[in-house]
């Protein structure tokens, strides 16, 4: 299983290292929970063919990041995105290092509004959802190239990982959550909500 580093205020998980560092926490208030436990469940569902060639994923806030990594756009979807709206990124393999996630705790839970905070099946949906997103962008890059927008092709690894995270830790809870989804998604459609 990975192993768990934190740095600048959040956690990495290598596949290399099995033991347990552990840094002063920078910037804001640490969550209520542990974000690091909630990647390692997550990370537990996912087939290891997925993972190959991925090094690490790494938690971290916004306080803990350069200047350059806070500051500035990225392109996504044919446009240019402010990096202080990033959920995640997937780092590309260069000659140094290999591919690897960065999640940002901080704006994650910003995005659950507090009294979704405290249910654990809506946590690790949302930690599942950006986590997989960037898990598709490395599956779309390294083992399953296909000739579409990335980010709907990452979208919809997202979809088929978190769907398998449903099943695998919360197989009791299905005769519920399918109908539930199902009229979220209608809804959505339908422009409701």
């Amino acid at each position: 299983m990975n192993a768990l580093m934190t740095t600048g205020g959040g956690g990495q998980f290598c596949q290399r290292q099995t033991k347990f560092k552990s840094r002063k926490h920078t910037g804001t208030t640490p969550p209520p929970f542990d974000p690091s436990a909630i990647v390692h469940r997550l990370l537990r569902t996912v087939p290891d063919k997925y993972l190959r060639g991925l090094d690490c994923v790494v938690l971290m806030n916004l306080g803990g990041l350069s200047r350059r990594d806070r500051v500035g756009r990225v392109w996504s979807r044919n446009r240019r995105v402010d990096k202080s709206y990033i959920l995640g990124r997937y780092h590309h393999s260069s000659r140094n290092s290999l591919p690897y996630i960065e999640l940002r705790v901080d704006k994650i839970i910003e995005g659950l509004k507090g009294k979704f905070l405290w249910l654990p099946f809506l946590r690790e949906l949302v930690f599942g959802h950006v986590l997989f997103h960037e898990l598709g962008h490395h599956i779309h890059c390294t083992i399953r190239p296909e000739h579409q927008e990335k980010e709907d092709v990452a979208d919809k690894w997202a979809g088929k990982l978190n769907a398998n995270f449903i099943r695998e830790q919360y197989w009791y809870a299905l005769p519920i959550i399918t109908p539930a989804a199902k009229i979220h998604t209608l809804m959505r459609r339908k422009q409701w909500i």
